[in-house]
C-alpha cells in the first residue's frame, strides 16, 4: 500500500481540492475510506481560519454564519447534500427496496429532496448563527478557544463515524463506489480511522476545559452513536444496507447533530 496514493485518490474522491493524478488500484483504493477524515481536517482548519478572520475584521454575525456553512460544500463539491437530496427522494417515495435503491441512482431531483435540503440549510444556520452570536457577543477568549476546537474536530469525527459504519454495515449493493473504498481488510480499516478517532479525543481533551464542556462532549457522543444504531436499523429496513448517498446522508445528519447539541449552552 502506498499511503501518499490513498490520501490523493481520498482527496480525489472526496472533495475538489486539485491532486496529483494517480492510478487507481485495487489495493489503494480498498482503504481511500480510511483518510476520509484528512478531509474533515481540512475543512475544519478552513473553518477555523475563516472564524478568526471575521473576528478580527468584524464582520457580521450573518456573513460569518453563511460563510461556515458555505465551507465544506466548496471544499467537498457538495457530495453530501447530493446524498441527502437522494436519500430524501428515495425515503420520502415509500417505495419497495429495489424501487428506492433505484431512486438514489436516479439523477433527477425531486420535490421531497429539495424541501429536506432547504429545511437542513435553515436549521444548520439558524443553530449557528445562534452560536456565532454569542462567540461575537462574549469577551471570554476561553469561549472562543473552545468553539475553535469544535470547529476544527467536528468535521473530523463526523467523517470517521461515516467512514467505520461504511466499513462495517452490511452494503446495499456489491458494487459501486462505496463498495469500491471499503473492500480492504475491516480490522485494518478500523485500526486507521480509530487512530483518527483517538486523535479527537486526546485533542479534546486536551484543548477544551472539560470542567465545562464534559458535558457537551459526552452527550454528542452518546447522542451520535444513539443515532448510528438507528440509521443501521434504517438502512437494513428500508434499504437493505448502506450506500454511498445514505453515507452522505448521514454525514449531514451528524453534523446537524452536532449543532443541535451546541446550540442548547448559547440560548438558556
Amino acid at each position: 500500500m502506498n499511503v501518499l496514493r490513498m490520501i490523493c485518490m481520498a482527496f480525489s474522491t472526496y472533495s475538489r481540492i486539485p491532486m496529483p493524478q494517480v492510478k487507481w488500484e485495487k489495493k489503494n483504493a480498498d482503504y481511500v475510506i480510511c483518510f476520509y477524515p484528512l478531509v474533515g481536517l481540512v475543512v475544519g482548519l478552513a473553518e477555523v481560519a475563516c472564524l478568526y478572520v471575521a473576528r478580527s475584521k468584524h464582520f457580521p454575525a450573518v456573513v460569518t454564519t453563511l460563510l461556515v456553512i458555505a465551507i465544506p460544500i466548496l471544499i467537498s463539491g457538495g457530495i453530501h447534500l447530493d446524498g441527502l437530496i437522494d436519500t430524501a427522494d428515495a425515503r420520502h417515495s415509500y417505495l419497495p427496496k429495489e424501487e428506492k435503491l433505484r431512486i438514489l441512482k436516479d439523477p433527477h431531483v425531486g420535490a421531497f429532496g429539495v424541501i429536506r435540503l432547504l429545511l437542513y440549510l435553515m436549521l444548520v444556520f439558524a443553530g449557528l448563527l445562534l452560536v456565532v452570536t454569542r462567540m461575537e457577543g462574549s469577551r471570554s477568549q476561553a469561549l472562543w478557544d473552545a468553539e475553535m476546537i469544535y470547529a476544527m474536530l467536528l468535521p473530523v469525527w463526523c467523517r470517521v463515524l461515516v467512514a467505520i459504519t461504511s466499513v462495517w454495515f452490511p452494503k446495499a449493493k456489491k458494487e459501486g463506489m462505496l463498495q469500491s473504498v471499503t473492500g480492504g481488510k475491516q480490522i485494518t480499516q478500523t485500526i486507521i480511522l480509530s487512530e483518527f478517532a483517538l486523535l479527537c479525543i486526546v485533542v479534546a481533551i486536551l484543548g477544551l476545559p472539560m470542567a465545562v464542556e464534559g458535558r457537551r462532549c459526552v452527550l454528542l457522543v452518546v447522542t451520535h452513536l444513539l443515532f448510528l444504531l438507528w440509521y443501521r436499523r434504517m438502512a437494513d429496513k428500508e434499504f437493505g444496507g448502506v450506500t454511498g448517498d445514505l453515507a452522505g446522508w448521514l454525514l449531514c445528519m451528524l453534523e446537524g447533530i452536532a449543532v443541535a447539541v451546541l446550540v442548547p449552552d448559547f440560548i438558556l
